[in-house]
């Protein structure tokens, strides 16, 4: 079973309200809507919605409203991979080509600025703001991508560091998610705090997860090389704990924009092969450890379902 079922998630309403948001402006040129719908309907996770809609499970609310908000999230989402991608140079999202490789970066560029522009005029009209601009600001993810960027390809970068960019950029979206669902279901405060903060150590550990599969997955499933991080100067969990490592640290120490591809390939296959994927998989099992930890008081019947997610989410392969 998917997270989506299990959540008793329903795409195709979700995909009506994102068709409704992105079909609403008549002075969108229609090779661009056709752009952002060929992105927004491919295979993506829906994680962000699907907390939405499971927040909106601790409380009463028009189901409506709850996929409007989940709808705002994804896009927003979206939004951010179109700009990831750019940064990055990615030239596969998903296994398919990435927007900016297949219509220039300067229509992706213009597309992902809609999007954001698109979302908070949205949040507007629904008045959403409350329940949106509290727990999350574009401050904070724009704040993290800056981050990055000074960090590239620097290895003295710790531990410390990179939770606090993880954080920023996937942690708090999904946090956010969950609580706009909560809140627009009239939850009380205490159990907000909950959610939040089950929210956030979830968010952290998916993100390490996601890494290590960058290392272990195989590009079919992946959507991507293996170690397209590192190869973009992006020091993940795994790297960061490889650098410990006597056999290996002057060789990642050496990589650099300019390195051959076979002195990146050298290190990545030796981190997929290495003690330390099982080392950041026992990290990310310490946060899930967080997540279950923070809702241990809560009284609902819905906890079950958040801590089956929880062991969902330390199986998942891709």
């Amino acid at each position: 079973m998917d997270l989506a079922s299990l959540c008793n998630f329903n795409k195709t309403l979700l995909e009506e309200k994102i068709k409704a948001i992105i079909n609403k402006d008549p002075n969108l040129p229609e090779h661009y809507r056709e752009h952002l719908s060929q992105l927004l309907f491919s295979s993506g996770k829906r994680i962000r919605p699907i907390f939405t809609v499971l927040g909106s499970y601790f409380g009463n609310a028009d189901q409506d409203q709850v996929y409007n908000l989940a709808a705002i999230f994804e896009l927003i989402h979206t939004a951010s991979l179109i700009h990831d991608d750019i940064i990055d140079k990615a030239e596969l999202r998903r296994g398919k080509p990435t927007l900016h490789t297949i219509y220039g970066t300067t229509n992706a560029l213009i597309l992902g600025d809609y999007l954001v522009s698109l979302c908070c005029e949205t949040v507007s009209n629904f008045e959403f703001e409350e329940v949106y601009y509290n727990d999350f600001h574009l401050t904070d993810l724009c704040r993290s991508e800056i981050t990055q960027q000074r960090l590239l390809f620097n290895f003295d970068i710790t531990y410390e560091d990179y939770i606090t960019k993880t954080k920023n950029k996937t942690a708090l979206l999904i946090a956010a998610s969950l609580l706009g669902g909560a809140k627009l279901a009239g939850v009380d405060e205490k159990t907000l705090k909950k959610l939040y903060i089950y929210g956030i150590n979830l968010g952290i550990s998916f993100q390490i997860n996601d890494d290590i599969l960058d290392f272990t997955q195989d590009t079919t499933h992946l959507g991507k090389p293996n170690g397209a991080d590192l190869m973009n100067g992006n020091i993940t969990l795994p790297v960061i704990l490889a650098l410990k490592d006597k056999k290996i640290n002057k060789h990642i120490r050496n990589l650099s924009k300019q390195s051959p591809i076979e002195d990146f390939n050298y290190c990545i296959k030796y981190i997929k092969n290495s003690k330390w994927i099982k080392k950041s998989h026992r990290i990310s099992r310490k946060y899930l450890k967080k997540a279950k930890k923070a809702i241990k008081g809560l009284k609902h019947d819905k906890k079950a379902l958040l801590i089956e997610i929880l062991d969902m989410l330390d199986k998942r392969t891709h």
